[in-house]
């Protein structure tokens, strides 16, 4: 049965899931744009991904804490939070020639 203490940390959980979520797509925005002037384009992707992945991953462990239902929670405030850069941010048009 959910008791306040739960619901609180569920809370918590999903917050914390929008923060991390905004932190990695926005360093993935970073990326890409950095990518274009930078002389090692490769290096920058795999580096960023591998820094990017290793994150999100030990956010999600931290948070989850051996619950499933906090785990749950972050990953919908993951989602929401690339949902909402996406309304905002919208897709770019690519650069004319």
């Amino acid at each position: 049965m959910m008791n306040i203490g739960n619901i609180v940390s569920l809370i918590i959980a999903f917050g914390a899931g929008v923060l991390i979520g905004l932190a990695y797509f926005l360093s993935l925005k970073f990326t890409i744009g950095h990518m274009v002037t930078t002389k090692r384009p490769a290096l920058v992707m795999i580096g960023s991904y591998l820094l990017r992945t290793v994150f999100v991953l030990l956010a999600f462990y931290l948070i989850m804490d051996g619950e499933l239902m906090r785990l749950l929670a972050c990953l919908v405030g993951f989602i929401i939070a690339r949902i909402i850069l996406l309304k905002r941010l919208g897709p770019q048009k690519p650069p004319k020639i």
